[in-house]
């Protein structure tokens, strides 16, 4: 097909030069190359294109049939190439972004129309799941997540550690066993967080100077969705782990937070991406925007 293409582009500027020599020139080829090309064209199409002479050439009807959709053709290639390196220079066009219900429409969204002020021909296209998010088959140009990288095919670069902390609800607290030291822990209902995968369920708790307790668990109800964990948790199902960024932008009176000096890492926040190379330029912009404004 590519060698078609470039055989046709020959053909349509010997047809607009009026010779092979000339077309020869203005594509830096020699006029017995180009002759050759024409020729296998034909070959291709088994009609010949071209009356030739020493003197001159002409169209046969078949050549000028064919010139006048392939010159249409090529004027469509030019259009496109010349609207791709338009988006390849400008930031401009639309940006598909893959994440959770809960990170976009408390992390990601608040972020984004001062991004659009920056750049007022970008557009957005937000896709919310708390599901994997397969980014070819939903054509997104970049995914949010929590959690460790284990896409080989992806590129991965951390935004943030991210932390939770350990919750009840007074009324739970107000039922269950006391809770007076990080060891009773492991002996209450918990709710917990599916995807997060705790190796053995051992959840491990770390405080700010280094000191770590580790939890042996059986989590008594589970989520996909941190916001899932979280309204479990308010509504006295059992304690658990919530993030920082959600009782901040959630906060609810009933949430006890225990322990306040200890939280558990979850590992890392993360941008992933299909590639380093070809980034369109809008895409590179707005991921380095997002590290530098997510960043802790």
């Amino acid at each position: 097909m590519l060698n078609e293409l470039k055989r046709i582009a020959i053909f349509n500027k010997v047809v607009e030069c009026g010779s092979f020599t000339l077309a020869g020139e203005s594509l830096g080829m020699g006029k017995s190359k180009v002759s050759e090309q024409v020729t296998l064209l034909e070959k291709k199409l088994n009609v010949r294109l071209l009356h030739r002479t020493t003197r001159k050439i002409s169209l046969t009807t078949e050549g000028s049939t064919f010139y006048q959709y392939s010159r249409g053709l090529l004027n469509i290639a030019d259009q496109a190439l010349g609207a791709v390196n338009h988006l390849a220079s400008e930031i401009s066009g639309t940006i598909r972004i893959g994440t959770t219900i809960d990170v976009g429409t408390f992390l990601i969204n608040p972020l984004l129309n001062d991004f659009y002020q920056q750049y007022p021909h970008v557009n957005f296209d937000l896709c919310l799941d708390d599901g994997l998010q397969d980014m070819v088959e939903s054509n997104l140009d970049l995914v949010i997540r929590i959690g460790e990288l284990t896409s080989s095919s992806m590129v991965g670069r951390v935004i943030a550690p991210f932390e939770l902390g350990i919750y009840a609800s007074q009324d739970y607290l107000n039922n269950a066993k006391p809770i007076t030291c990080l060891d009773d822990l492991q002996d209450h209902d918990w709710v917990y967080l599916s995807r997060l995968n705790l190796p053995n369920n051992i959840l491990t708790l770390t405080n700010h100077n280094g000191q770590e307790q580790q939890i042996k668990l059986q989590p008594k109800h589970t989520s996909n969705a941190p916001l899932g964990v979280m309204a479990m948790i308010q509504n006295g199902l059992g304690i658990g782990p919530i993030a920082h960024f959600l009782i901040d932008k959630i906060p609810g009176p009933s949430l006890i937070r225990l322990f306040p000096d200890f939280y558990q890492v979850s590992t890392t926040m993360n941008i992933l991406y299909p590639s380093r190379k070809n980034i369109p330029p809008r895409v590179r912009c707005f991921i380095d925007y997002l590290i530098a404004s997510l960043k802790v």
